[in-house]
């Protein structure tokens, strides 16, 4: 009968073997492991009831199976009391799994934990197993309309060439479309100026320009002027046809600037703990918002959540990318709608670890195998299957939508305004000159 690994890493015989061959030390008549571990998709996946390593599956479950497999151990599987990864008490003790692991309570705690200064002081961690960042989750917005979609269906850099051709063109007319006798007076330079604008509004032409030359370069600038609005009015069209689903939430900054949205997250973990001692920054601020009531800390059930605060009010969740892509796939197969979304901003990236009591001599043979499970690829294959209902669904949902229904005053406010605009300034133009009287020194 195996016994526990304290016990057998007391003999000598095996504590010998194993210094002096980490990489391939098997012992010799088995050892029972005590390992503490929290459900945590899609990293580890407890499932309720029954004893040793077969109650735990996940990728860094697998991790442990190999580990277990290849050291010939066997698994003796517990969870925290508190049901937290651990934090350290003001009087220096630690609670959750850390807590287990520095009072010798068990050997291993899966985690997978970030690594920080504090826990460093408290514990040993394996080799690196992952990268993990913190993202933001939040609820799509309501499909609206965007009244000044008028605007884009041309980029600023075709504007920008379009404004360019047309200064081109006109100083181009200025020289060789000069009216008969060649003078070239300000005022009917501003007269060719204002015939290219109005070829490009396709308004038509007038008799401005003269000469053969001036003629080919107009006409050039009319065949131009067409292709352009053609295509503004072909692209419009499309537009005007689309919805655009708000997605305000993607960095700290948004959520820090709206008063309305209020954080969920996971309390005593190592962002938590390291974002408490950053004395300036984003990350600062995003900490005292417990000080104004903006947080809500859940440790157990994020899906709750979501039902109960994210798809009803301005809550957004703040927990690790991988964990928010799995509560999107629930979401999506229970409700199969991809009304959440995640934020483009990724917050906090840290490596991910096992850990172990200080000085175990048994974490050099536990890290060689690490090594040799993340540089063959075989973990971040595991953490593909386990996501591959995420990558199925709503990963890539769009943040426009497609409608067919008449137009109506929402679409298209946003160009009565401009024509109102315009046609005010046209009136104030008209009435100064009927209020100014003509310089009667100036020449027909």
């Amino acid at each position: 009968m195996a016994h526990p690994l304290r016990q057998v890493l007391a003999e000598p015989k095996v504590l010998r073997l194993l210094n002096q061959d980490a990489a391939s030390f098997r012992f010799p008549k088995g050892a029972v492991v005590t390992v503490t571990v929290e459900h945590w998709r899609p990293y580890v996946i407890v499932a309720p009831g029954g004893e040793g390593c077969q109650k735990v599956s996940g990728p860094v479950g697998a991790i442990l199976a190999v580990i277990a497999q290849t050291l010939n151990f066997t698994c003796k599987v517990v969870s925290p009391p508190d049901a937290v990864w651990g934090s350290q008490l003001p009087n220096g003790s630690w609670t959750g799994m850390i807590g287990q692991v520095v009072r010798q309570e068990v050997d291993l705690a899966l985690g997978p934990f970030g690594m920080i200064y504090s826990r460093t002081k408290a514990v040993d961690f394996s080799a690196f197993i992952s990268l993990n960042a913190r993202s933001i989750l939040s609820r799509k917005g309501i499909p609206e309309i965007n009244p000044w979609g008028f605007l884009f269906p041309l980029t600023g850099t075709v504007w920008g060439a379009v404004a360019a051709a047309l200064v081109v063109v006109w100083l181009t007319t200025l020289l060789v479309g000069r009216r008969s006798g060649g003078s070239v007076s300000l005022r009917w330079a501003g007269e060719v100026f204002l015939q290219n604008v109005r070829v490009f509004l396709n308004q038509g032409l007038t008799g401005t320009v003269d000469g053969e030359g001036g003629l080919i370069i107009l006409g050039s600038w009319v065949v131009v002027a067409a292709v352009v609005f053609w295509s503004y009015t072909g692209t419009l069209t499309s537009l005007l046809a689309v919805r655009y689903i708000p997605q305000p939430i993607q960095t700290i900054r948004n959520l820090l600037d709206d008063p309305s949205v209020t954080v969920i997250t996971v309390p005593m973990t190592h962002f938590a703990e390291a974002i408490s001692k950053i004395e300036s920054g984003e990350l600062r601020e995003l900490h005292e918002l417990d000080k104004v009531g903006r947080v809500i800390y859940e440790t157990t059930d994020l899906h709750s959540m979501i039902e109960k605060y994210v798809r009803h009010g301005s809550y957004s969740i703040v927990d690790a990318a991988f964990s928010l892509d799995l509560l999107m796939a629930d979401n999506f197969i229970k409700t199969k709608t991809c009304d959440l979304y995640k934020s483009r901003q990724r917050i906090f990236s840290t490596g991910t670890h096992l850990i172990m009591e200080k000085g175990n001599p048994l974490l050099p043979a536990i890290d060689y195998r690490i090594k040799v499970i993340v540089e063959s690829g075989l973990f971040e294959h595991w953490m593909y299957n386990e996501l591959l209902a995420y990558h199925s669904n709503c990963r890539y949902s769009p943040s426009i939508i497609l409608v067919r229904e008449p137009l109506s005053l929402a679409n298209l406010w946003g160009l009565f305004v401009v024509l109102g605009t315009g046609l005010m300034l046209a009136t104030n133009v008209f009435c100064l000159e009927l209020n100014v009287p003509p310089n009667p020194t100036s020449k027909p």
